[in-house]
């Protein structure tokens, strides 16, 4: 059986040999050094071996190094090569997710042959593991190369040009975040035990997520913006990464104005998805026990934050109703802003719950 893989602190920590049996990379490979042929023969031979052995040959050493070594050096890699190793990854992660439900009922069921049933499930858990970690690193990669090109001072006359590695990637984008999104609805305790999904795990899809969440430009992709908001719902809902949630969001509530309507999507489709409003309420706690004075100094942050609650309102009406309590301290504060946004917020909660009593009368 294969070493266990830890998510690391950044991607070059995979490099270190922390002498405790978890999966590192022996021998990764300069990207940077190979002619052109022997790095197209490098993707083939990684794309190949991913389609054609099983799931988790990820975990295998070999292959662990080659995937390794080109997420490491992506940004030289060529258009036509990224696709290609995406789509790799992409794909026997999809195939994964369904195995998941039949293999932890094998491991159940069987008894004589429980040593083998455990192993592969414990395989099948490390290369979920694995394909999450580089899918993801790929999203960010991609998108601090974007970000830095975009960055860069052009002349005219090369404004027009498309860069030497350039190819379509938001569809990849959206494809990837969904596919993460889809991993985090399945059952996932059938594969990580009854202990729970590793923090470490939980931890970096959220944080991830929410880096992506800053990146305006990101956003303006429906199906990456969906694909984010599900994320951050099932983190902070499902699987109960409630504090560090709400910290990240109101961090990005009262930094940028962009993710206030996308945030508020987030929240209102937690709660529809499970049926728990815990994200809110936490949000609207949080909120609440504010000093109100602060929101002088930050008057972005107060209009921003009043705006979340005129958005939830809209969307949840009757889970405002239940916590606008927590909210008095704030129509009598200082924050000109907030008090005017949170009278909004009241007035759009009061024809909401009117147009409803009207609904039942009739």
């Amino acid at each position: 059986m294969a070493p266990s893989f830890e998510f690391p602190e950044t991607l070059r920590g995979l490099e270190d040999d922390t002498q405790d049996n978890r999966l590192f990379a022996r021998n990764p490979i300069d990207i940077a050094s190979l002619p052109p042929s022997q790095l197209d023969d490098l993707i083939k031979g990684i794309s190949f071996d991913l389609s054609d052995k099983e799931l988790f040959c990820i975990e295998e050493q070999d292959v662990f190094d080659r995937v390794y070594s080109l997420v490491r050096g992506y940004s030289r890699i060529p258009a036509t090569c990224k696709l290609n190793l995406v789509e790799s990854l992409r794909s026997n992660l999809s195939v994964l997710l369904p195995n998941v439900d039949s293999l932890s009922r094998a491991s159940s069921q069987s008894q004589e042959d429980a040593t083998p049933v455990l192993d592969r499930v414990a395989s099948h858990r490390n290369a979920f593991k694995i394909y999450t970690f580089f899918l993801l690193t790929v999203v960010l990669n991609e998108e601090v190369t974007i970000s830095s090109n975009n960055n860069m001072k052009v002349t005219a006359s090369t404004r027009k040009k498309q860069p030497k590695n350039s190819w379509n990637w938001e569809p990849q984008r959206g494809r990837i975040l969904n596919l993460i999104a889809n991993s985090l609805e399945i059952k996932l305790a059938l594969l990580f035990g009854p202990t729970g999904l590793e923090e470490n795990y939980i931890s970096f899809i959220a944080k991830n997520a929410f880096s992506l969440f800053e990146n305006a430009t990101v956003l303006k992709d429906s199906d990456t913006k969906d694909a984010l908001c599900r994320i951050i719902g099932a983190c902070a809902t499902k699987y109960q990464y409630m504090a560090q949630s709400c910290a990240s969001i109101m961090h990005l509530v009262h930094k940028y104005d962009f993710v206030v309507t996308h945030i508020a999507d987030a929240v209102a489709g937690a709660e529809k998805k499970y049926a728990d409003g815990s994200l809110a309420n936490s949000l609207i706690r949080e909120i609440g026990r504010t000093n109100p004075k602060d929101y002088i100094k930050d008057t972005v942050g107060a209009e921003n934050v009043g705006r979340l609650l005129v958005e939830l309102s809209d969307r949840l009406p009757k889970l405002m109703s239940v916590n606008i309590g927590l909210l008095v301290p704030h129509f009598d504060g200082e924050s000109y802003k907030i008090r005017m946004l949170l009278l909004g917020s009241w007035e759009s909660w009061l024809q909401r719950l009117l147009k409803m009593l009207r609904v039942k009368l009739i």
